[in-house]
């Protein structure tokens, strides 16, 4: 009887271990961008960018004096390849689009944004020229991403650095960080939020070099490190935590004044994202005066 009750003990235990285990988030990097998933990575190419000609995706004409709010939102998890895709960059964009919608007076009809098969190289070039053609200094902009980062190992775009890191497009070409510096030195508002949910999005931070005032920066890891998503939370934790968490939910409102800027939902989330994911440090560049509320 001892020996059938410990064996019985033995197998709960064995059970409960299982279940637990199986029970634990799945987490995916957004980066592992390695030469056998995205091949052009080892040695990438000047020419995997494209000259732009469409319209983005959802807008209409484009406005004859500058818009009070407006957000150009990318979310990537369809990936030309199912070993490339990714699970909930899509998702990070909707929370993106309805935190500013809710929380911060954006209209919908403002906001570009670009889901999976529609954020091709062409669509996103052509939505930041629209940014850049529908804010004044007083407009409040928004650029988002979230998909998958990458790095080269070469100067790629002809600015000071050695190595470069970029955003993937659909099709799995590139868009490197001087070439988005080139673009957002056009965008004049004083209040503009660059955010990247990305693998080595840190090593962007030099994207507000030639225009820095009026910008702020905020990207989910460091410039060697990946950032993470989870089945869990369906997000990536940078997005979860700064936006949803931080923003929409108020939950980073330091201040207690009923509004949160984007530094307040940057630092709630550098504070806790370490309880999810210890292997990505959030970095901010701030050139606001005061706080940047979008």
């Amino acid at each position: 009887m001892r020996k059938s009750l410990t064996i019985l003990l033995s197998l709960c235990v064995i059970t409960v271990f299982a279940l637990s285990f199986s029970a634990q988030p799945v987490l995916q990097a957004r980066g592992g961008v390695t030469p056998e998933n995205i091949p052009w990575n080892r040695h990438p190419s000047r020419t995997t960018t494209v000259e732009f000609s469409a319209t983005p995706a959802g807008e209409g004409e484009v406005s004859a004096t500058a818009l009070p709010k407006l957000a150009l939102i990318i979310g990537i998890s369809d990936y030309a390849g199912t070993s490339n895709d990714l699970n909930y960059c899509d998702d990070d964009a909707l929370e993106v689009r309805d935190t500013l919608v809710q929380k911060y007076g954006f209209s919908s009809s403002n906001i570009t944004l670009l889901l999976d098969t529609e954020a091709t190289d062409a669509n996103i070039r052509a939505g930041i020229e629209w940014l850049i053609t529908n804010s004044g200094p007083d407009s409040h902009v928004v650029f988002w991403y979230s998909g998958h980062g990458s790095r080269s190992n070469k100067n790629m775009d002809d600015d000071p650095e050695r190595q470069d890191e970029c955003i993937i497009p659909h099709e799995l070409s590139r868009i490197w960080d001087g070439e988005l510096a080139n673009y957002f030195a056009q965008v004049t508002s004083n209040y503009f939020w660059i955010g990247f949910d990305s693998c080595y999005s840190g090593g962007m931070d030099d994207i507000t070099n030639k225009a820095p005032a009026g910008k702020v920066l905020t990207m989910a890891c460091g410039e060697g490190e990946y950032s993470y998503e989870s089945s869990s939370i369906g997000h990536g934790y940078f997005t979860w935590l700064m936006v949803e968490e931080g923003m929409r939910l108020g939950k980073g409102d330091a201040n207690g004044d009923g509004i949160v800027s984007v530094e307040e939902g940057f630092t709630y989330c550098k504070n806790n994202i370490k309880s999810y994911s210890k292997r990505q440090n959030p970095v901010m560049v701030d050139g606001v005066s005061g706080e940047l509320v979008p």
